[in-house]
């Protein structure tokens, strides 16, 4: 019988090869989403739940992110090319995966401190970046964050606020889910 290769345990770290999928194409410059390294298993998978797969990216600055497609783009990767440019990120989760994951590392106090040996350093009660986004008065779109203290969605940062960001990959059947 075959290892289902694509199933992970809690705490368990997956890794991955460099995959990227295209997000948009504005010239020839080239937009995409990819994952890759490592992700930490902070859900297996059960009947119900799909299993959830964490990295956690640090701390980021406001100026740090774009706005491409509609949604919050970081530069995360260059590459020029003779053809163009290419840009990768690590695609922001949305409010409802965030507050997932604060439920999850809430619900098991054992997550965290496998976070920590691993070089993931988190705080649950800090704010994390989202992927919805508000539309200023000039509708431009603006990235959001979710304050687990206030359980509100915010673009105003005070000058010293750098809102978490993480990226998740889910697991099912031994399928990933992207």
């Amino acid at each position: 019988m075959e290892e289902n290769v694509n199933s992970w345990k809690m705490g368990e770290i997956a890794s991955f090869p460099w995959t990227s999928s295209n997000l948009k194409k504005s010239g020839s410059t080239f937009y995409k989403h990819f994952y890759s390294s490592k992700y930490m298993c902070i859900r297996e998978e059960d009947g119900g739940h799909r299993g959830i797969l964490l990295k956690v990216l640090g701390r980021t600055s406001a100026r740090d992110i774009t706005m491409v497609g509609g949604e919050p783009f970081c530069k995360d990767e260059k590459e020029e090319m003779l053809a163009g440019k290419t840009y990768t990120s690590f695609r922001f989760p949305t409010l409802n995966e965030v507050i997932e994951v604060l439920e999850i590392l809430r619900d098991n106090p054992k997550v965290c401190p496998l976070l920590e040996e691993n070089s993931m350093h988190l705080n649950p009660a800090a704010p994390f970046w989202v992927r919805e986004t508000s539309t200023s008065l000039l509708l431009r779109k603006k990235p959001q964050f979710y304050d687990p203290n206030t359980e509100k969605l915010s673009t105003n940062l005070n000058g010293t606020l750098y809102p978490y960001r993480i990226t998740l990959l889910y697991f099912y059947k031994g399928e990933l889910i992207l």
